[in-house]
């Protein structure tokens, strides 16, 4: 019986072979890797670059319509109104405030701190200053008003008396002054109208709401009159009228006419006379 022709094979070849083929197949894999985050690093540096290119053409048309608005006349300041305190000049408002139609709405607008302490300088009243835009070039200042606690009575008007114990600018009349706030008449350089007004600043809140008139025409620099709401006339010592006011409640009661409450030494009462009414101003 013939004998089977045996082909020898070499296993290095076979295993060299298939070593080889499995190094092909990773280095297309990796290939394949490589060429795709290529294209992902190209995509993502074009995507960087036009966001970049965006930004500075933006930033460039923004820039550009600034400068344009800036040197152009819109950028100047055409008018100035005043909000707030109502008594106070306009035309004396803004001039105080130093700001001119030459001015650039934007610088302005940066300067506010200034504008506010030089207006707060010249003008008591004034507590606050408030400065915004309207339609691009029309300056608005909203002033707030310092607290009114009376009025002064001088010629030709009243002046208002704010909490800080100052006397405002502006002369009003009688009609533009509130009158459930007190008036304050008789009052000149040898009358302390500060004193007076810390008296009055003591007094118990319900009886400052039934003061009418606090009167400078006294007998003697230690003597304070108030003439009340309801036509009484109450006449004290300043050192002791804060602590014996709190007796008037109940001796109002008492009176079925104006009178005088004497309360300088003790405590009593008597109608007023015609003369006395005449020179309070009560009817």
């Amino acid at each position: 019986m013939p004998k089977k022709k045996i082909t020898k094979k070499d296993p290095k070849a076979e295993i060299s072979g298939w070593v080889q083929y499995k190094k092909n197949d990773q280095n297309s894999g990796s290939n394949r890797k490589v060429s795709a985050s290529l294209n992902k690093l190209q995509a993502e540096r074009r995507k960087s670059l036009t966001k970049r290119l965006g930004i500075i053409i933006g930033v460039s048309v923004v820039g550009i319509v600034g400068l344009s608005y800036y040197v152009s006349a819109k950028a100047n300041v055409t008018s100035v109104q005043i909000k707030g305190a109502d008594e106070l000049n306009s035309h004396e408002v803004v001039k105080a405030s130093g700001i001119t139609a030459q001015d650039k709405v934007i610088p302005t607008l940066l300067k506010k701190n200034d504008y506010r302490a030089r207006l707060e300088k010249r003008f008591p009243e004034v507590k606050g200053v408030k400065l915004h835009v309207n339609n691009l070039n029309h300056l608005v200042l909203d002033i707030e008003e310092k607290p009114v606690i009376g009025y002064i009575k001088e010629d030709g008007g009243y002046r208002k008396i704010l909490s800080n114990g100052k006397v405002g600018s502006q002369v009003i009349s009688d009609k533009q002054i509130d009158h459930e706030k007190p008036l304050f008449i008789g009052y000149n350089k040898s009358v302390s109208l500060i004193d007076d007004l810390d008296i009055y600043a003591k007094l118990p809140r319900s009886i400052q709401k039934q003061v009418k008139i606090m009167s400078g025409q006294t007998k003697r620099p230690t003597q304070i009159i108030l003439v009340m709401k309801d036509n009484n006339v109450i006449i004290g010592n300043t050192t002791t009228i804060t602590k014996k006011i709190k007796y008037y409640p109940e001796i109002k009661k008492q009176l079925s006419e104006p009178s005088i409450v004497d309360l300088e030494i003790g405590a009593f009462s008597r109608p007023l006379s015609s003369n006395e009414k005449s020179q309070l101003g009560i009817k």
